[in-house]
């Protein structure tokens, strides 16, 4: 499929996605703590018209910040999950406390005045940039929360929601059907059974599949092609099955310039990635982008 072609019935999707989508990570996340508006804002200096790519927890008393981890410990100086915590005592927590890319030997962000954010502080942050919001919690209150706030910055037509659990996705989709939604990860399940067993998709459920280049197998991102064990997930075959049906897909967390190369080569329709940086480069490489003063 040559690309900046239509996907037949993409509909609202091709209008939110827009070719190939560069997404960050959780934002710049190898330049400042993840998920902050820190690493947002650098994200966006790079590549101005990038998506942004990022999680949701509920708190204590029903606010809803802008955090992957359940476990405050493991990036923060707090301790406990999420949900047992105060909204004020979160956003007075040093958000990038325990990150270090070295093991431990350094831990760069200390005592820089990171903190967590609202999700409604992401939204009005970045009135002009696209979203995508993993909702990290299980209950449909959390999710009705999610959208109330993006009704709030009317902010629908920018933002896709995804979650692992089905209950969550089904809960956004029979309620707010004007919200993109992602494939849950059974949803993935059913449709790469499908595929194997030489069965047609019969029924599109979300609006994009987002999903790892290879499940399982080692935590780090494969080289190469991806040898090593785990489960492929992203194939040219799975790419033109789901264009076949309208349905975009994007891969994460793809930090090799090798791996981003083939698969745009691939067909690939966007990169998750922790290194927008040189996903930027492997685009004007692949003439993704005419100069890196235009993409917007």
């Amino acid at each position: 499929m040559r690309r900046g072609m239509k996907h037949a019935g993409g509909g609202r999707a091709d209008a939110f996605f827009r070719g190939f989508t560069p997404a960050a990570h959780r934002g710049a996340s190898r330049e400042f703590p993840e998920n902050t508006l820190e690493a947002f804002r650098r994200a966006r200096e790079i590549l101005p018209g990038c998506l942004l790519e990022t999680d949701v927890r509920r708190t204590g008393d029903g606010a809803i910040v802008v955090i992957h981890d359940e476990m405050l410990e493991l990036k923060t100086n707090g301790v406990g999950p999420v949900g047992d915590w105060p909204t004020a005592e979160l956003l007075s927590l040093d958000a990038g406390y325990n990150i270090t890319f070295d093991g431990g030997a350094t831990y760069p962000f200390r005592g820089k005045g990171h903190r967590i954010p609202l999700l409604s502080e992401a939204l009005s942050a970045f009135p002009g940039a696209r979203f995508s919001i993993d909702i990290k919690d299980r209950d449909t209150d959390a999710a009705r929360e999610v959208v109330m706030i993006i009704a709030q910055h009317r902010a629908s037509d920018r933002v896709i929601i995804g979650s692992f659990y089905d209950r969550v996705i089904r809960y956004v989709r029979k309620n707010f059907p004007h919200i993109l939604t992602a494939y849950s990860r059974n949803e993935i399940l059913r449709l790469l059974a499908a595929r194997a067993l030489g069965m047609p998709i019969v029924r599109r459920r979300g609006d994009a599949l987002m999903v790892p280049e290879i499940a399982g197998g080692r935590a780090c991102e494969q080289g190469g092609e991806g040898n090593g064990r785990g489960l492929r997930i992203v194939s040219p075959r799975l790419i033109r099955v789901a264009h076949r049906r309208g349905i975009p897909v994007l891969a994460w967390t793809i930090n090799r310039p090798e791996n981003m190369r083939r698969l745009i080569d691939w067909g690939i329709d966007g990169i998750v990635t922790d290194r927008i940086d040189l996903l930027e480069e492997v685009m004007v490489e692949k003439g993704l982008l005419k100069s890196r003063e235009i993409f917007h």
